[in-house]
């Protein structure tokens, strides 16, 4: 087997990262991983000019560029095809429109759109984009991605965008809603898209467990109030995306 010392040793740096929920300083890598201190710094700079890492105050996290090396992966495999005919389940079981999105960089991306005949008109066309803070289906895949890679997509934002007035504003304000979803297994949306629209979304794994989409189920705002039980939905939004995460795996 060929040996590429610095191939190896990046790996080992990017695994490390992805184990720790938490910032890891360069000393505590070359401690942990045994790589001499001039190659750690050599490789974080690298790594950094890549995207790949992001260095913090108090040490190195993963940066976006590994979330768009996991998303160019799922562009390649059948995740698309696989969950198409249960979008559209949902779609025609709930009178509404159903979604798939993945997250790429810090943005929603909608790859599936399904519609029945009673739904209302959302803006959720295959190919959109939108602030994954604001959507639903962003926030159930943010909610089951390690803390230091949610970390790492927002740390250089100086400034969260709104559409209607509505959504959290801040890394810190994101967190206390990704928690509140994190406990939930599912995520829920007012109005922060699309005026008058609600989504709810729950995250669909991949054979690793990883968060790698998410389906979301759109209906008009006055179908799901803070009286609505919104029970049954949740629970065919959770059973869809559970049948895709079955069929992943």
């Amino acid at each position: 087997m060929a040996e590429v010392p610095a191939l190896r040793r990046s790996i080992a740096i990017l695994r490390h990262l992805a184990s720790s929920n938490r910032p890891i300083s360069a000393g505590a890598l070359v401690r942990a991983l045994e790589i001499p201190r001039s190659s750690a710094y050599e490789l974080l700079t690298v790594l950094e000019e890549l995207g790949l890492v992001v260095r913090t105050e108090s040490g190195y996290v993963l940066g976006a560029g590994v979330h768009e090396l996991g998303s160019s992966y799922l562009r390649t495999n059948p995740l698309q095809r696989l969950a198409q005919p249960i979008v559209r389940q949902l779609a025609d079981d709930t009178s509404a429109t159903a979604q798939l999105a993945v997250i790429r960089g810090w943005e929603t991306v909608y790859v599936l759109k399904e519609q029945s005949l009673k739904s209302v008109a959302v803006i959720t066309a295959t190919g959109v984009r939108m602030p994954s803070y604001l959507t639903a289906t962003g926030r159930a895949i943010l909610a089951h991605l390690p803390k230091s890679e949610v970390l790492a997509m927002f740390q250089s934002e100086s400034g969260f965008v709104t559409r209607t007035g509505q959504g959290p504003t801040t890394v810190k304000a994101l967190n206390a809603i990704l928690a509140q979803d994190r406990r939930a297994g599912w995520a829920i949306e007012h109005g922060e898209v699309t005026p008058g629209i609600s989504t709810i979304a729950a995250p669909v794994y991949d054979v690793l467990s990883r968060p790698i989409a998410a389906i979301g189920l759109s209906l008009a705002g006055d179908v799901l109030t803070e009286d609505t039980d919104t029970e049954p939905l949740v629970n065919k939004v959770l059973a869809a995306a559970a049948e895709v995460t079955a069929k992943l795996r």
